[in-house]
C-alpha cells in the first residue's frame, strides 16, 4: 500500500473533533477556502457511493476531505473495501477516521501508522484542561485570574464539550474587558442555567417548528455580534444530547449520565424526557449539519441568519 492520504483520531469524542477542525484548517490553507468537507458517522453510510466521490474531486476543487466519526463501528467487509481504495487513493482525498478506541493490529492504526498520522487525544490528562484554556484564551486576547481557573476546573474539569462552550461564553461576555475573574465565571454560570430552561432543544425535541424559530431568532438577537459563538452554545447542548442519549443505549442510568454530564439537578427531568424523543441517528444527523453550518460560517460562505433557521428548519425534519 502507497502511504495513504488519512488521519486516525483516537480519545474523546470532543478532542478529535477539536484535532478534525485543525486538520481541516491545514488543509484548507494548503488547498484553498473552499475546501469540499464531508463529516458522516462510519456506522451510517453507503461506503461505495462515498468512495465514489472520493475517487473524483469536485468541479474546480483541489482537494477534499471525509471525515467518518465513530470509525470503530465499521465493519470487516468495509475495511476489505478500504483496503481495496487505498491500494491506490485519490492523493488529494483525504479521509479522517474518528474512533474512541481501537484494538491493536486493527487495519485503521496500520494505514494511520503507514500514513504518519496516528493522534492518540487523552481526556484524562491534567495539563490537557489548562493547555486548551490558554490556548482558547490566547487566540481571543483575554487573561483568566487563578479565582477564575479554580472555578471553571471545579464546575467542569474534563468536560471538554462544555468547557470549550463555556469558555465561549466567557469570551463574549467580556466584550472589551481583557481578563476573565470569578465574578464573571460565576455571572455566565447563572445564565447558562437560564438559557438551559425552556430552551431550542426542547423545541426541536416537540417538532414544534414555530416555538424553534422563536427562541432562535432570540438566540441570534442575543448573539448577533458572534454567530460562531452562538452556534458552539447549540452544538454543546445537541452534543451532550448524544452522548447522553449513546450512554443510556449502553446500559447507563439516567442519574449516572447527568454525574457524567454535569446536568444541573433541576435540569435534568427535562433533559432526559425530551432525549426519549431522539435517536442516535436524529442526532447524529443534526450535528452533522451544524458542523457543516459552522464551518461554513467560520469560512465565509455562509452569513448567518437564513442559514441558521435553514439548518433547523431541516433538523426538525
Amino acid at each position: 500500500m502507497v502511504k495513504p492520504p488519512l488521519f486516525v483520531l483516537l480519545g474523546d469524542p470532543f478532542l478529535c473533533e477539536e484535532k478534525r477542525k485543525e486538520i481541516l484548517a491545514s488543509l484548507q490553507k494548503e488547498f484553498g477556502p473552499d475546501l469540499p468537507v464531508t463529516v458522516r458517522s462510519a456506522g451510517d453510510l453507503s461506503l461505495e457511493s462515498l468512495l465514489a466521490e472520493a475517487r473524483t474531486l469536485p468541479f474546480l476543487s483541489r482537494a477534499q476531505a471525509f471525515s467518518l466519526r465513530g470509525s470503530e463501528a465499521l465493519k470487516k467487509g468495509d475495511l476489505e473495501v478500504l483496503e481495496n481504495y487505498f491500494k491506490s487513493p485519490h492523493p488529494q482525498s483525504f479521509f479522517i477516521f474518528e474512533a474512541e478506541s481501537l484494538e491493536k493490529g486493527h487495519p485503521l492504526l496500520l494505514w494511520g501508522e503507514c500514513a504518519k498520522q496516528v493522534f492518540l487525544l487523552d481526556h484524562q490528562a491534567d495539563r490537557l484542561v489548562a493547555d486548551f484554556i490558554r490556548k482558547k484564551l490566547k487566540a481571543s486576547g483575554k487573561k483568566i485570574t487563578a479565582e477564575a481557573l479554580e472555578l471553571l476546573e471545579s464546575r467542569i474539569g474534563d468536560s471538554f464539550t462544555l468547557l470549550d462552550t463555556f469558555l465561549d461564553g466567557l469570551i463574549l461576555y467580556l466584550g472589551e474587558k481583557g481578563e476573565i475573574d470569578g465574578a464573571a465565571v460565576q455571572a455566565l454560570e447563572e445564565k447558562f442555567a437560564g438559557f438551559e430552561g425552556e430552551d431550542l432543544i426542547e423545541a426541536l425535541a416537540g417538532r414544534n417548528v414555530p416555538k424553534a424559530l422563536e427562541i432562535l431568532n432570540e438566540l441570534v438577537e442575543l448573539n448577533a455580534r458572534d454567530a460562531p459563538a452562538m452556534i458552539g452554545l447549540l452544538h454543546w447542548q445537541l452534543r451532550r444530547f448524544w452522548e447522553a442519549k449513546r450512554g443510556l443505549l449502553q446500559g447507563l442510568s439516567e442519574k449516572e449520565m447527568a454525574g457524567r454530564l454535569r446536568i444541573w439537578p433541576s435540569r435534568a427531568p427535562s433533559f432526559f424526557r425530551s432525549l426519549r424523543r431522539f435517536s442516535v441517528e436524529e442526532l447524529e444527523r443534526i450535528l452533522e449539519g451544524l458542523f457543516e453550518l459552522d464551518w461554513r460560517l467560520k469560512t465565509g460562505r455562509a452569513e448567518g441568519r437564513y442559514e441558521i433557521e435553514s439548518w433547523l428548519v431541516n433538523a426538525i425534519g
